[in-house]
């Protein structure tokens, strides 16, 4: 009975000393948009506006802004996978590590092959290891 109450008044020892009244005070971050808020205000004033056309045109609303026109930047170009290539992602995962690999890589061949060799060694390793010793997982 005595472990209980101790442990009891630590518990709510511990939360209180975590729900302390810390003041903390947010500033609201500078407003960094004007000038995108300007362009959009522009585009909906001229419906169906080109960029060639503002750029020949509305030189002053674009001084100032980078326009990046290639988006090679934002789509996986290189085709391969994060962090580790496809054989692991097939060997660690399996079956669900493949389709990761197909779908990401957009059916590499040779992505897709490697999840696959990496997936068929991972069977077979724990295939021959719950031969060897069935109840090894227990």
């Amino acid at each position: 009975m005595k472990y209980l109450f101790s442990f009891i008044v630590m518990l709510i020892g511990s939360t209180m000393s975590f729900a302390g009244t810390n003041e903390v005070s947010f500033t609201q971050p500078a407003y960094e948009f004007t000038d995108l808020d300007k362009i959009e205000s522009f585009i909906e004033k001229n419906p169906g506006i080109t960029l060639e056309e503002m750029k020949a045109g509305q030189n002053s609303l674009l001084s100032g802004i980078e326009l990046t026109e290639d988006t090679a930047s934002t789509l996986n170009v290189a085709k391969e996978m994060p962090i580790v290539g496809g054989f692991w992602w097939g060997c660690c995962l399996g079956i669900v590590g493949l389709a990761l690999v197909y779908f990401i890589t957009d059916n590499d061949k040779t992505e897709v092959k490697n999840a696959l060799i990496g997936c068929v060694i991972s069977t077979i390793l724990v295939g021959v290891g719950g031969l060897l010793d069935p109840f090894g997982w227990f």
